[in-house]
């Protein structure tokens, strides 16, 4: 039987990685601007097509639970452009997880290991296993 697993994927912090991270960040802050400024736009437009005070209100709501929201991607996109700041070139940063078929059959000892998988600078360095410290503890 085949099962499938989740590996951990760690990019090596390195100089032109951590280039590449503050221009993603650069990238997804225009983007946030872009978006925030549309929709006062579109506020703009359907506060001026509407008559009641009532109307008014709920599309004032309406759009301004949006650009809260985006102004808390842009306070998140703030504050993980701080901590690339501070760590230090060789940290191992958490890119994401991918699927790994494994193959198990009765009698096998269930994987206790997690897989890892490392990249610096868009190359696989290491593929590791590594033990589990919590011992399945939650």
């Amino acid at each position: 039987m085949r099962i499938i697993k989740k590996v951990t994927v760690k990019h090596v912090l390195t100089e032109s990685f951590k280039v590449k991270m503050i221009e993603d960040f650069n990238e997804e802050e225009r983007r946030l601007e872009r978006e925030t400024e549309q929709l006062r736009f579109q506020m703009q437009k359907q506060l001026k097509s509407v008559d009641t005070s009532r109307q008014k209100t709920d599309v004032k709501n309406r759009f301004g639970k949006e650009l809260e929201r985006r102004k808390e991607q842009m306070k998140q996109v703030t504050f993980q452009r701080s901590q690339l700041d501070q760590l230090p070139e060789g940290s191992k940063i958490t890119a994401g997880y991918v699927d790994a078929v494994e193959e198990i059959k009765v009698g096998d000892a269930w994987p206790q290991e997690e897989q890892e998988i490392i990249v610096k600078d868009g190359i696989i360095i290491s593929i590791s296993n590594r033990t589990d410290d919590n011992n399945g503890m939650v």
